[in-house]
């Protein structure tokens, strides 16, 4: 029986993507090395255009905003983009089980942005400060509800990231496009989060149909047994996630209680210029650790040399990118946030060591998950989390800013060796450990 034209067709793009070798890790790599530039870039040429039209301490409202719905998105990834990631790596070649994972884990982010959604709305409607900025809330509940869409872990597990990163692409491209057509007075801040959110969700809606009819799966009835066991073993995943954006976030929740929208503001341009670096941390550990995940079933020693030879070859990027920005800092940071004030270009320069520590805990981590050892992993953060409660507030208080930076790395740092402790605490046991492949 002659074979259906449509699906030759499809047959045809398939095989086409398989002879290009696009399921290589180091295609995933420039994939979503692509992809986070696209961010970076975009949002750089976009900051000094936003803060020309809105003013700095907009800005510095804006960002508030943005880092309570970023812990919504946090959230909503839970723990999938860990054990998505693997269960789609090691079920790649099975069409029904993909389709029951992404159908559980979409209808999981669903159920966790609507958690989400009602408990900010209570809070605003609960807490004057939030209560002040309650429209900008309300426009931006898009963002969260775009991130459910954006299925990110499920291509970088079937270590195809070139689909995600060309939707992220028109994604940030739309949102550029709203800006410099519709942000034009200082009133239309309340609109820039509403903006992205649209942009992620109609693409992320794109992205989830093409995945369906190109891939041949389909939607299925979601597991309430899968659902229940993804949100209770993935939760101590959840919690170092949250840690971490904590980590990220705290620092500018806490300088606008305790100081004012403009020094928030300008801290949120160092933050914008320091994510080119932070992101680049975060490609490289994308697009590597499903690979890693793999070598473990090998051994110990396959995996420890794989990841040796990824890191050896990749860490001089990162470096070599930071010494350069500290060279310009001067000219760079005053473009950006028009201000050339030597304590905050001080205070630039001194926080462009952040990334170079979270370089330094990258093997670290990588080995604890793959041989799914979460609980000490997130025990690392949260103590890290509570050491940043005392020490951003305190440092804050006394020194602002300065003290925010100084905070910032040591924290970094107590992650870094507390990681590292961990995988010398659990090395005889990792060395003699398969890969847990039923989980």
């Amino acid at each position: 029986m002659p074979e259906n034209p449509k699906n030759d067709g499809k047959n045809r793009f398939l095989k086409f993507f398989n002879q290009l070798g696009l399921d290589h890790p180091l295609i995933n790599f420039f994939s979503l090395g692509f992809l986070k530039a696209t961010d970076a870039v975009i949002l750089l040429l976009l900051i000094p255009i936003i803060i020309h039209r809105v003013g700095i301490a907009n800005f510095g409202i804006i960002a508030f905003v943005q880092v309570i719905l970023n812990y919504g998105k946090t959230i909503i990834d839970y723990g999938f983009h860990i054990t998505g990631v693997r269960l789609i790596a090691l079920n790649k070649e099975n069409r029904e089980k993909l389709s029951g994972l992404l159908s559980d884990i979409l209808f999981s982010r669903l159920l966790l942005c609507l958690i989400f959604t009602l408990f900010l709305f209570l809070s605003i409607q609960l807490i004057p400060f939030l209560k002040e900025r309650e429209w900008v809330f309300y426009l931006g509940f898009l963002l969260p509800l775009g991130h459910v869409f954006f299925i990110d872990w499920f291509f970088i597990g079937m270590q195809k990231a070139h689909f995600i990163a060309l939707a992220n692409l028109v994604i940030k491209l739309l949102f550029a496009a709203s800006v410099l057509l519709f942000i034009q007075v200082p009133e239309d801040f309340v609109f820039l989060l509403a903006f992205q959110g649209l942009s992620g969700l109609v693409v992320g809606l794109v992205v989830v149909m093409f995945t369906c009819q190109y891939l041949r799966l389909h939607f299925k009835i979601p597991s309430v047994s899968a659902i229940r066991n993804f949100l209770i073993n993935d939760f101590k995943l959840l919690l170092s996630n949250l840690a971490i954006e904590f980590n990220a976030s705290y620092s500018i929740l806490i300088l606008s209680a305790l100081t004012t929208d403009v020094i928030t503001g300008y801290f949120n341009v160092m933050y914008k210029l320091v994510q080119p670096l932070r992101f680049l941390l975060v490609i490289f550990s994308q697009a590597i650790f499903p690979k890693v995940c793999e070598k473990t079933r090998e051994g110990w020693h396959s995996m420890l040399a794989f990841l040796k030879t990824a890191f050896v070859s990749f860490f001089w990027l990162p470096v070599v990118c930071t010494l350069l920005i500290v060279c310009f800092a001067g000219p760079i940071y005053a473009y950006f946030a028009k201000s050339a004030d030597p304590d905050l270009l001080a205070a630039f320069s001194l926080y462009l060591l952040a990334p170079i520590l979270v370089l330094a805990n990258i093997p670290a981590y990588q080995i604890l998950l793959a041989y799914d050892k979460k609980s000490d992993y997130t025990a690392v953060y949260l103590i890290s989390m509570s050491l940043k409660l005392i020490l951003d507030y305190c440092l804050i208080k006394f020194y602002g800013l300065q003290g925010l930076i100084i905070s910032i790395l040591l924290i970094e740092a107590f992650i870094t060796l507390g990681l590292w402790l961990m995988v010398k605490k659990n090395s005889h046991q990792l060395i003699n450990q398969a890969y847990p492949t039923n989980k």
